[in-house]
């Protein structure tokens, strides 16, 4: 019952470690910085707020599941935006960061919204959610297909 604390090492961790992989992944320098410094912000603004009212870290922080999954959707439309003229490296696991991200920030938004309607809808938002992470795996899986196949790794060498 009490383990709401794992959703923000979960939102929290994500948030770095994407933006790690954006970070590597992105050429410009201007970029980098950009990344690094939104992540240090991020960061910044959390752990302010886990500072003025610690009790936010044991809810479901809304304000932080939004926070992280925009910073990651911004690095994502970064390297989107950089692949309109460059080679289209890791393009389905960018297509599906942004995909999933967006959608399921609405998803949790709406949330508790639904606290005072029916279980078979809070239970449909939840199945939804569930079928966009389903979704996201699917674009890793083909990126990787796509990417790192013995036949695709021969045909690159």
């Amino acid at each position: 019952m009490n383990n709401l604390y794992l959703t923000n090492v979960y939102f929290i961790g994500q948030m770095i470690f994407l933006g790690f992989f954006f970070n590597d992944i992105l050429n410009a320098k201007d970029q980098k910085v950009f990344v690094k410094c939104s992540l240090a912000a991020a960061l910044l603004v959390l752990l302010v707020q886990f500072f003025l009212d610690s009790s936010q870290f044991l809810k479901f922080n809304l304000f932080e599941i939004t926070l992280t999954s925009l910073v990651v959707v911004v690095f994502a439309l970064l390297h989107l935006y950089n692949m309109l003229t460059e080679y289209r490296q890791y393009y389905y696991i960018t297509v599906g960061v942004v995909i999933y991200l967006l959608a399921s920030t609405v998803l949790f938004l709406f949330g508790n919204l639904t606290n005072g309607l029916s279980n078979d809808i809070k239970y449909l938002t939840w199945a939804l959610n569930a079928f966009l992470y389903l979704v996201y795996q699917l674009f890793i899986l083909y990126e990787w297909k796509v990417s790192f196949s013995k036949k695709n790794c021969i045909k690159k060498i």
